[in-house]
């Protein structure tokens, strides 16, 4: 079940084994890893040809590093590792990411999670919804252009690519007021088969975008408005570009689910590798929304963290 472990000379903390990685310029070996969850200890082998560093990371967050691994050296990281699904580097930062799987053993309690479990989540979603609106301010700024030009082929072209790129980020709207508000306005500005003033749907969008900035979306009001785009009116289809704004959500918290609920995480993939990019309530849009609300269950915060 778990990678493979050394001893020897390499195990020097207190004679304890290790999970031996080698790492290459752009590779590592094993590439995913299987371990238990506690007190875990490494011995990475530098098989490069430059000097390297190996990361474990947790969404956007470093939870441990060796640095400075010469070619041919072998570091040894030990680390108290909580249940769920990590990042490991493979080499060079550039390169493609491995993973750490860190089981509970039988029996083991799950640990409660905390306000700092919310944050690599939520500095992931903030960096992607900064990216979403950025491409979205980039067309509709196109749109003004083309429209100003008396083009309206490309003004057509850019206000159509604009409203593919808004329902991504209506999850964060889910139970704000004024994002709520803004949000209409925008999404309603560009779903007019007339000629929109772009002036002022640029203006709308800036608006949007500003109140979005302010705002940090935890995961309960991510998975509210993910489940709110999945729950479309009987016999209609959803759209493919809410379908992937779910997923995209759940993907996100699929390591956080994963420490707390397992067996939910576990179902959650196997009903996201299913699902396809178009399809009718009642299916694989269903059973999303499911897993989506029993996350939202699984990852609510305790009183105590939520008046902290």
């Amino acid at each position: 079940m778990y990678a493979a472990r050394t001893g020897g000379a390499a195990a020097t903390d207190a004679g304890a084994e290790a999970f031996a990685i080698a790492i290459a310029d752009k590779s590592c070996t094993p590439a995913t890893l299987t371990v238990p969850a506690g007190k875990t200890s490494f011995v990475v082998t530098n098989r490069g040809e430059r000097v390297l560093e190996w990361e474990i990371l947790k969404g956007v967050m470093v939870v441990e590093e060796r640095e400075n691994i010469a070619p041919g050296q072998s570091r040894r990281l030990t680390t108290q590792l909580e249940p769920g699904e990590y990042a490991i580097t493979c080499g060079l930062l550039s390169a493609p990411r491995g993973r750490l799987i860190v089981q509970a053993a039988a029996g083991q309690q799950r640990p409660a999670l905390t306000l700092m479990d919310m944050v690599a989540p939520a500095a992931e979603y903030r960096a992607f919804l900064s990216g979403r609106s950025a491409g979205l301010m980039a067309m509709l700024e196109a749109f003004e252009q083309a429209q100003a030009s008396g083009d309206m082929t490309a003004a057509a072209k850019a206000r159509s690519e604009a409203a593919v790129l808004l329902p991504a980020l209506r999850p964060a709207t889910a139970g704000d007021a004024e994002l709520e508000a803004l949000f209409g306005k925008l999404q309603a500005a560009l779903a007019s088969e007339a000629a929109a003033n772009p002036t002022e749907t640029r203006q709308a969008a800036e608006a949007f975008r500003a109140a979005l900035g302010q705002r940090t979306v935890l995961p309960d009001r991510m998975l509210t408005g993910a489940i709110a785009l999945l729950s479309s009116q009987e016999g209609e289809t959803s759209w493919a570009e809410d379908i992937a704004a779910a997923s995209g959500i759940a993907r996100l918290l699929l390591p956080l689910a994963a420490r707390v609920d397992p067996d939910l995480a576990a179902r959650t993939q196997e009903h996201l590798v299913a699902l396809p990019t178009e399809a009718k309530p009642g299916g694989a849009t269903r059973k999303l929304a499911e897993d989506l609300a029993a996350m939202r269950k699984a990852l609510v915060l305790p009183e105590t963290e939520r008046k902290s």
